[in-house]
């Protein structure tokens, strides 16, 4: 695992970036199918925005912190939850979208 580990954090840095993508993109597709009233769409989007912010920082924390601890189930840990956080972006989006149509 030690070899692999440098190669791990880098992907997670890089996950991190698409599931950040995903869900800025995903997030007004969504709310614009909730809501009717375009002033609190605005607010609703402003705020999970912040959110996801906060979920980026989340996950880079337990990934420099799993990787400077040398603690590699912990970085499986955080690679597995931020793989199920992208998955579930898709899956909920696309059905939105499909519902959309």
């Amino acid at each position: 695992m030690d070899p692999y580990f440098p190669y791990i954090f880098i992907s997670n840095v890089f996950l991190t970036l698409a599931d950040a993508t995903i869900g800025y993109h995903a997030a007004p597709s969504l709310i614009r199918l909730g809501t009717t009233d375009e002033e609190s769409a605005v607010r609703t989007l402003s705020g999970v925005r912040t959110l996801l912010a906060g979920v980026v920082a989340i996950y880079m924390f337990c990934n420099c912190l799993a990787f400077f601890n040398k603690q590699p189930f912990f970085l499986l840990v955080v690679t597995g939850i931020i793989v199920l956080d992208i998955v579930a972006q898709l899956v909920v989006s696309g059905k939105m979208r499909n519902r959309k149509e």
